[in-house]
């Protein structure tokens, strides 16, 4: 049984990592540009976008196509690893909570795994923003994985290479409640679509989880803008920024209390860079981009169910037919 459960947690892991490398690769283009939205608020000397439309028009006017797919070899590696940690430690923990878990446990269940999966693959995902907010020839967007590690841990310490790993603690109620929200929505239509012989159940699969991952998003979208803002290097560098580097600077040459060393922990957390954005720029600053990013959530996950139920039955097949073979080389 404890076999029979670590096969079919592994077969979704591996379909599931397929899946979203599919879906990251497709959709790359969509990405950058919503990154380059969240932050560009704070990037006093980087182009200032009116929106989604007008960002593609520029970043192809000034950088060209190949700007687009900037760090796409490093996300497509980092979706792998992080989708197959993810699919396989859900389905792993779920098949050990027994059969049904409720409403709470199953989000806590899809925490944990995103926690699990995203603390192996944090330092890839800085490496890939990083990559996005750097135009095709400069310098920056030569330099191998490794380089880039090493450049963010000489400016920051190994803390550096986790940057943001406090949000993606609270973002990991994005893929539970997408999960979540799709098993839920799966097993009250599907079965009744099926009983319709004209009623394509792939492609109602597809929108299920494109509208599940579409309310996931709409949901957690101002952590994940202040998730990217923590990814990037000197984010927040405006004045009021500057006066508060300067006051914090005063603050450390005099005697620091337990109050201020709490206080300068969290301004360094996703809630504290969260009311940093809305005292400086307003609230509207936490949804720049959120157009873009309900369309990359509405056709990533759906793209990802997609091909993760392909390769999930080619997973499947294969492993039948393989085991099929054996007793007739026993035989002979």
């Amino acid at each position: 049984m404890a076999s029979s459960q670590a096969l079919e947690a592994l077969g979704h892991a591996i379909s599931g990592s397929f899946g979203t490398a599919t879906s990251t690769a497709a959709l790359a283009p969509l990405d950058l540009v919503t990154t380059r939205l969240k932050v560009q608020r704070q990037l006093d000397d980087h182009t200032q976008y009116a929106g989604v439309l007008d960002a593609f028009r520029s970043i192809l006017r000034e950088e060209g196509v190949a700007a687009f797919y900037s760090g796409l070899g490093t996300d497509v590696a980092k979706s792998i690893i992080d989708s197959f940690l993810f699919f396989g430690f859900y389905n792993l923990l779920r098949q050990r909570s027994g059969r049904a878990p409720g409403v709470l446990r199953e989000v806590a269940l899809g925490m944990l795994a995103g926690a699990a999966s995203k603390a192996c693959t944090a330092p890839l995902s800085n490496v890939v923003a990083r990559r996005q907010m750097t135009p095709p020839g400069d310098e920056e967007a030569t330099r191998s994985v490794a380089q880039t590690l090493r450049d963010m841990r000489r400016e920051g310490g190994v803390g550096a290479l986790w940057a943001g790993y406090s949000a993606t603690l609270v973002l990991t109620l994005n893929p539970s409640v997408t999960m979540l929200l799709n098993r839920r929505l799966a097993e009250r239509v599907i079965p009744m679509l099926e009983e319709e012989m004209d009623v394509p159940v792939a492609w109602a699969a597809f929108l299920l989880a494109a509208l599940s991952k579409s309310a996931a998003t709409a949901l957690t979208y101002p952590f994940q803008t202040a998730k990217t803002m923590l990814q990037m290097p000197n984010a927040g560098s405006d004045e009021d920024e500057g006066l508060e580097n300067k006051e914090r600077e005063r603050r450390r040459r005099r005697r620091r209390t337990l109050w201020a060393n709490i206080m300068a922990a969290f301004d360094r957390t996703i809630f504290g860079m969260i009311l940093r954005l809305i005292r400086t720029e307003g609230i509207r600053a936490l949804y720049d981009g959120m157009e873009g990013e309900l369309l990359k959530g509405f056709f990533s996950h759906g793209l990802t169910m997609l091909a993760k139920g392909f390769f999930h039955r080619l997973v499947i097949r294969v492993w039948i037919m393989s085991h099929a073979r054996r007793p007739l080389k026993a035989s002979v």
